[in-house]
């Protein structure tokens, strides 16, 4: 097989002018080879098909692509520059949206009608309101009264019919309109020439900001062993107007323009003069608009290579994958992108992935009456891409969540309420008292944790107790029953019950404050 290399001392350029379009290409023709997904953007690899007998070709791309962007894949195969030139053109209407714009025409032609007749019966009734015959006969004066009462009641009642009508109509041609303008390429009043002489197959790049990826998870945790069944989807879509049925490669990341080492630069500290002068700097802003990308060489090579036997061959579905090196991980999806900016939707196979984690039961009774679960993730699970994940807990949905970019073993992922597993918190009798020296506050509450569930339950609570912040008060603790797990600096408390199903456990706690008498106490 022939390979093909990049040469290192061959220079191209591209030259972007714009001009006003004399050959409007009514489609768009060149194959597509490949199309890589970024988080905001695209890139299209392009087989350029249109040869003429002295090696010249000219490839045209909608004006969704950035014409700065365009690079070849192959520049051992073109000889001297390549040129670009963004024109402009009637609107173009991708095929898969002719039929829309085909009915949106028939329904504007059929609301114009309904318009003119709408006019001439208008018209009608202003003649019957205004006209009177001439004629010195009574009888027929009033025959031709009666007759345009008649006519007129007519009138009215058809044009009441028809502007009922006309509403209706002109609202489907609303609809028909902001759904052609909704699934219309962007860029669709001009178009890109790329052109040049090649002495062997060209294919070229192109980027487009009209395009984006995302993916979505449905989580299904299993409160008793901990376990997380993933399943990922990913959302696909582009609006330049072309289809493209095949291989995708989705990139989590965007390559960076230009790169450099990084530079810790030293701190520098002196004297401040007393009298500090303040010079004026200008700034220099540099916009990025060119976007310049590696190629897809494997892909390239394959196209170039292959006989035309293997090109007709029915690719064999590979399905999906998710594959990751140290600075980008991707997906491998197959299917039909369409151009016209529908959110497609695929399923990635992840042969059945399941996350091992530990379920964790929290009460808060000072926030809410129900617990919260959620999943710790054990070191060793696979990363998730960032996205949102709609969440299950024993198979019953629970709420939605965004994952964030997690390291392995750094997760720990909320999956809403516990509605069957509850806390009741009932004051103890508050009573203030004093000795000879001072005053006495004693207080406390007593905590029910109910487990509602069919599984026995391991369940945290959390409590606090009041942090003397003045010297004069003292906390003295009578009873904790039972024992905390934990106490922090902040006197929270923190208990780890085992918790039978369908039982339930009693907390309590019992304390005084003292502080000196005729003082208040002052909770913040």
């Amino acid at each position: 097989m022939k390979k093909i290399f990049l040469s290192a001392v061959f220079i191209f350029s591209i030259f972007t002018v714009s001009s006003y379009a004399l050959n409007i290409p009514d489609e768009y023709s060149d194959t597509i080879t490949a199309l890589e997904f970024y988080p905001s953007g695209a890139k299209f690899t392009f087989t350029i098909q249109n040869y003429n007998d002295d090696g010249t070709f000219s490839a045209y791309l909608p004006g969704a692509f950035n014409p700065e962007s365009i690079r070849v894949v192959n520049p051992e195969s073109v000889y001297g520059d390549i040129k670009a030139v963004r024109s402009s053109r009637t609107q173009w209407i991708p095929s898969q949206l002719e039929s829309i714009k085909a009915e949106a025409d028939e329904q504007s032609q059929k609301l114009n009608e309904l318009t003119a007749r709408q006019e001439a019966l208008e018209q009608t009734l202003n003649l019957l309101k205004n006209s009177m015959p001439e004629t010195s006969k009574p009888a027929n004066l009033l025959t031709y009264i009666k007759d345009a009462q008649v006519l007129r009641l007519e009138t009215e009642k058809e044009l009441s019919q028809l502007k009922s009508e006309i509403i209706i109509e002109r609202s489907k041609l609303s609809m028909m309109n902001n759904e052609l303008k909704a699934r219309s390429p962007r860029g669709d009043t001009s178009f890109i020439t790329v052109s040049g002489r090649a002495k062997d197959r060209v294919m070229i790049e192109a980027f487009t900001s009209y395009a984006y990826w995302k993916p979505e998870y449905i989580m299904n945790l299993d409160s008793t062993t901990g376990s997380i069944d993933v399943q990922m989807f990913v959302k696909v879509s582009q609006k330049t107007g072309l289809d493209y049925e095949g291989n995708v490669t989705l990139h989590t990341k965007t390559p960076d323009e230009r790169l450099t080492m990084p530079v810790l630069n030293p701190i520098k500290v002196g004297i401040k003069p007393k009298e500090e002068k303040i010079a004026e700097t200008s700034g220099l802003s540099i916009t990025r608009n060119n976007r310049m990308y590696k190629s897809a060489r494997e892909e390239a090579e394959r196209m170039m290579n292959e006989d035309t036997a293997t090109e007709e061959a029915e690719e064999k579905d590979t399905g999906s994958a998710i594959s990751e090196n140290i600075s980008d991980r991707t997906v491998q999806i197959r299917g039909l992108i369409t151009g016209d900016g529908t959110e497609n939707q695929y399923a990635v196979i992840m042969n059945q992935l399941t996350l091992s984690s530990t379920p964790v039961i929290v009460i808060v009774p000072e926030q809410r009456s129900n617990a919260w679960i959620s999943a710790n993730m054990a070191e060793g699970n696979q990363h998730l891409i960032p996205g949102e994940a709609e969440l299950l807990v024993d198979g019953h949905s629970s709420g939605k969540i965004y994952i964030d970019e997690y390291g392995e073993g750094q997760k720990t992922i909320p999956f809403g309420y516990a509605e069957q597993i509850t806390v009741k918190k009932e004051a103890l009798i508050g009573t203030t008292g004093t000795s000879w020296f001072s005053g006495i506050y004693t207080s406390g509450y007593k905590l029910e944790i109910t487990n509602g569930t069919k599984e026995d339950r391991t369940i945290t609570v959390k409590g606090r107790l009041p942090i003397p912040i003045d010297d004069k008060i003292k906390l003295n603790i009578k009873r904790i029953e039972p024992a905390q797990k934990e106490k922090d600096a902040e006197n929270r408390l923190t208990w780890e019950l085992n918790v039978p199903a369908g039982e339930t456990s009693t907390i309590i706690v019992d304390y005084t404050l003292s502080y000196p008498s005729g003082e208040e106490l002052l909770y913040k």
